[in-house]
């Protein structure tokens, strides 16, 4: 597999940060620059016909393969004496924890004897976390799962919340939405995935390839500033008239907020650090008046979909919004939670950990903390506020 491998210690753009105002301040001695050590050169964001976003935390032994696509604020991270190998066309969405560990149980692997790895073709979703484990070809992981010591063979489907440990799953199988597996007898009993999961896996895989070809292009035509922050998306076959974010008045931005295409974002709003608000596939994406948005939260719609929340949404953190997705006014949604697919009333609740695909919220709705909610049973069996 050709790969461009990175073999120095990086560290996030904060520490650095941090690095230097120890060095030049605060009580230190001050270094002559000539002295220093430049962790950064080069700076890569466009490279091996792929795209690592500028907002990635990326430290230790590191390769990646042809056309990956690795997104704002993912962490990929190496332990000394480990790997972490990427393969062709494989992508890494936003927040994600893509992590070998030194102290870790792993599967043997080519990529190393302690390591992470994927081979090519692989889709691993918003906040998932992904440590010492070998993944196959043509894999799906979804919004919020772990994996852990664990190898998925070619064509493994994961869902969204699943956790899985010391296990291997078979190709083709299908682990449902937040299952436990921890045993290999568990594993084993796992079904086949079906034609839709297929269709849907070559779907999303086609949306990144695309991003690793366009947002490369983005950023050697108009720079760094069109890759963080707050930019158009990259233009694509279903976006040929990239749209700039709209922001309303008083909105305020932490550190390391990512905001792309075309949001539209109400009026004293609040996004806290390490953020995504994604519109550069499904679109719009709106966000009514006084929303609060915490850390590393994600909004992202599938092509062809998009989201519109009311006013006065209340997060709190890591928490998954993914389209197609229709919410009321008044949200409150806890840490570590998935709304997705799904219509939202008014003044609705949503706990921690909280799983809801697929259904309808009526108003004033309270999900408990830990609740998977994938039915319209589920769902209308649950309480008021």
């Amino acid at each position: 597999m050709a790969v461009f491998s990175v073999r120095r210690w990086l560290i996030a753009p904060l520490a650095l940060g941090l690095l230097c105002s120890v060095l030049m301040g605060r009580g230190a001695i001050a270094s002559d620059p000539a002295e220093l050590f430049s962790l950064f050169q080069p700076v890569q964001v466009s490279v091996n016909d792929s795209f690592i976003s500028p907002l990635v935390e990326l430290f230790g032994e590191v390769s990646v393969g042809r056309g990956v696509f690795v997104a704002g604020n993912t962490v990929v991270r190496a332990d000394p004496e480990t790997q972490i190998c990427i393969g062709h066309e494989t992508n890494l969405q936003d927040n994600i924890l893509f992590l070998a560990l030194h102290d870790s149980p792993t599967p043997a692997a080519p990529c190393g004897q302690i390591s992470a790895s994927t081979g090519e073709r692989n889709s691993i979703a918003h906040q998932a976390i992904v440590k010492n484990s070998q993944i196959g070809n043509f894999t799906f992981v979804g919004f919020h799962a772990q994996l852990n010591n664990v190898v998925l063979e070619d064509g493994a489907f994961v869902l969204h919340g699943a956790r899985l440990e010391n296990v291997r799953i078979k190709r083709d199988r299908i682990v449902p939405i937040g299952a436990i597996i921890t045993t290999q007898a568990e594993a084993d009993a796992l079904p086949l995935k079906t034609e839709a999961n297929t269709e849907f896996q070559n779907e999303v895989l086609e949306v990144n390839e695309e991003f690793a070809e366009h947002y490369p292009e983005l950023y050697e035509s108009e720079g760094f500033a069109a890759v963080s922050g707050v930019s158009a998306a990259p233009t694509t076959s279903w976006n040929p008239t990239p749209v700039f974010p709209t922001l309303g008045d008083g909105v305020r931005l932490a550190e390391f907020v990512r905001i792309i295409g075309d949001v539209r974002l109400g009026s004293n709003s609040t996004v806290g650090e390490r953020t995504s608000i994604r519109a550069d596939e499904g679109a719009p994406i709106v966000i009514g008046d006084n929303a609060a948005i915490e850390d590393r939260v994600t909004f992202h719609a599938l092509k062809g979909t998009s989201i519109t929340i009311g006013s006065d949404l209340n997060t709190s953190d890591n928490i998954v919004f993914h389209g197609p997705l229709e919410v009321g006014n008044g949200l409150t949604i806890e840490d570590d939670a998935i709304l997705f697919r799904s219509t939202v009333g008014d003044n609705v609740t949503i706990g921690s950990r909280a799983i809801v695909v697929g259904v309808t919220l009526t108003d004033g709705t309270v999900v408990p903390a830990d609740s998977m909610i994938t039915t319209q049973a589920q769902a209308d069996a649950l309480g008021k506020s």
